[in-house]
């Protein structure tokens, strides 16, 4: 960047400040005695681009305000490279007020407005902060030292700042992942601790959902037995006064047809013996006396045969009669006698030891203490038919022989006594559902955790790779800031070697650079590397004033990338005539895109050329050049 112009109120000693038509190239010469207010003009070009000066910390920067007034402005305007011109513009007044402006000379839209705005802007635009500025493009009224080697300006002119900061970003990125780590690691031994109280048995829920579906299956074949002993019974009370009346029927058919075969057999015999023996001595007889007591006997004589015909029609239709009878009777007999099997197996389903109180191994569940007392339950239990009652009912119930009002009352008994038992197994069942709901909870709940668990493993895992990551890039970062350092040594040292011969009239033309920027000069006198204290102190300072432009000149080349200004406050302020002349002489030259040189001092050598000269005074207030 080039500067067009200058203008302030009320900074440091002027109370009005106009520099306008500044040369994009030469040298610029403020001179004047002590006290004259040359470095305030250089303060105020600071101050116009950086709100804040050398001599004053940003905490005292309200001093800048010219004595006994309230508030003090300052207007530049720059040329880049591209040949646009900016205007920077801040205001200032005594209770800390800070304004600031960025803009294109001729818009009225500023690009920028606020102090850090314009300071954001304003790096974007010339690609350099104060800190940089002060080490490279201005040299205060003060000794020529060796510029810090860990200052962040050299760091930023190497071309390495911004490879510290992501270096000491992945560091402390680093060192906030250790501490998540640690808290990670402090959740985790918590979780544990939750696991451990829980204490999970893997084979406990398997063994309760085991005994669960037993239980289950044991109450549903109860269930079912239950109701197919009662649909057996109901069938054998319904079919009971069917058998009654089968087997009434068929006892009256039997004896019908009986006395219809009789009576069959006694006509068909009469007939037979009257009819086919009239001549033997008993048909003779018998044929008398009924000649004398039924004259028309022989007429009705075939009445016998029919007599016979009919009561054998008769009988054979008792016959089927009775077949038919009787096997409605078999078939009812079968369907009541299903009764028994259905009673047997319900017996079956819930042994003798079950009936006598006695838990089955199968039940599971939960402890004991948890179930009610076997006294409180036997006392509500109904009483079970006893296995001789059954073992005497049951031929008879095969039989179809038993009574319904017997029927009905022991399988009444045995159903209410079942159902009792079913009752206990279902709240046995309730209590396995409750005791698996609970440790499905509590499975559930350890599953979270251990899920939660394996999460905080998987981070701590990832922070590891991440801090591992960061590891390797700081350590590759570090070497290429140690390549980037070496190299931005050896290009300092080139332009060392190129300025100070034509500063030292070629007395001294190599030195060394260390990495800590440490100088050592060779002598052709001595034919040796010299340190600075074994020279003059006006040649120390010719060296280092070298130093310094081949800084200002590696920050060009690395940032600006175009012409840039330079302002030198007092740098022969050692030097003799011939020294200040000949540096003189060589600031124009010694870089092309260090074109602007301003130069402060008390007086210059006769015969040097200055593209603009301003002359200060005591007590001059007001400069308008």
């Amino acid at each position: 960047m080039i500067i067009r112009s200058l203008s302030a109120s009320n900074i440091l000693k002027y109370a009005r400040l106009e520099l306008a038509d500044l040369p994009e190239r030469g040298l610029i010469g403020i001179s004047g005695p002590n006290e004259s207010g040359k470095s305030s003009i250089g303060e105020a070009v600071c101050f116009a681009l950086f709100g804040r000066t050398f001599s004053l910390g940003e905490e005292d920067v309200a001093k800048v305000i010219r004595w006994g007034e309230s508030q003090c402005s300052a207007q530049l305007q720059f040329q880049l490279a591209d040949g646009k011109q900016y205007e920077v513009a801040r205001f200032l007044d005594s209770d800390g007020n800070h304004g600031a402006r960025l803009s294109l000379v001729g818009d009225q839209e500023p690009i920028a407005r606020g102090v850090s705005g314009v300071r954001d802007a304003l790096f974007r635009l010339i690609g350099f902060e104060f800190d940089e500025f002060i080490e490279s493009f201005y040299l205060a009224q003060r000794e020529i030292t060796t510029p810090h080697p860990h200052s962040h300006a050299i760091k930023v002119m190497a071309g390495i700042a911004p490879l510290e900061i992501a270096a000491g970003e992945f560091e402390q990125e680093g060192e906030i992942q250790e501490e998540e780590i640690e808290a990670l690691e402090y959740d985790i031994s918590g979780v544990q601790q939750e696991l451990a109280e829980i204490g999970i048995d893997p084979e406990r829920l398997p063994v309760l959902e085991q005994d669960r579906d037993i239980e289950r299956k044991i109450v549903e074949q109860q269930n079912t037995a239950v109701e197919d002993l009662e649909a057996a019974s109901a069938t054998y009370q319904d079919n009971d006064p069917l058998l009654s009346s089968a087997r009434s029927s068929r006892g009256t058919a039997s004896f019908l047809r009986f006395l219809l075969f009789l009576a069959a057999l006694a006509a068909g015999g009469a007939w037979l013996y009257l009819s086919r023996t009239p001549e033997t001595e008993m048909p003779v007889q018998l044929t008398h006396l009924l000649s004398t007591y039924a004259p028309n006997w022989s007429i009705k004589l075939p009445w016998l045969l029919y007599a016979a015909a009919g009561a054998g029609v008769l009988f054979l239709l008792f016959w089927v009669r009775c077949a038919s009878l009787g096997g409605k009777i078999t078939d009812l007999q079968q369907q009541s006698g299903a009764l028994a099997e259905r009673l047997t197996e319900l017996r079956g389903l819930l042994p003798a030891q079950d009936a006598a109180g006695q838990e089955d191994p199968k039940a599971g569940g939960d402890a004991p203490e948890e179930r009610p007392p076997v006294d409180e339950k036997a006392a509500r239990r109904a009483a079970r038919p006893s296995e001789q009652e059954v073992a005497g009912l049951q031929p008879r119930i095969v039989d179809a022989t038993a009574s319904a009002a017997q029927v009905r009352a022991l399988v009444g008994r045995e159903v209410a006594w079942t159902r009792d038992r079913i009752e206990e197994r279902q709240a046995e069942l309730g209590r396995l559902e409750e005791a698996i709901e609970r440790e499905q909870e509590r499975v559930r709940k350890a599953g979270n955790l251990e899920r939660e668990r394996t999460g905080y493993e998987e981070q701590i895992e990832n922070r590891r790779q991440q801090i591992q990551i960061r590891r390797l890039a700081g350590e590759l970062l570090e070497g290429g800031m140690r390549q980037i350092s070496q190299q931005f040594n050896r290009n300092l040292r080139g332009l060392v070697g190129r300025t100070l011969p034509l500063l030292t009239e070629n007395r001294y033309e190599h030195l060394q650079i260390g990495d800590d920027l440490n100088v050592r000069v060779f002598s052709s006198e001595k034919r040796d590397f010299m340190d600075l204290d074994e020279i003059s102190s006006g040649t120390q300072r010719q060296i280092m004033l070298a130093v310094r432009l081949a800084l200002a000149q590696e920050l060009v080349e690395r940032t600006v990338k175009g012409s840039q200004f330079l302002v030198l406050d007092e740098p022969f302020a050692f030097f003799d005539q011939e020294r200040t002349r000949s540096s003189l002489a060589v600031l124009p030259e010694f870089s092309e895109q260090i074109a602007q040189v301003w130069v402060i001092g008390q007086d210059f050598p006769a015969g040097v050329e200055f593209a603009k000269t301003v002359r200060c005074g005591r007590d001059l207030h007001e400069l308008l050049v």
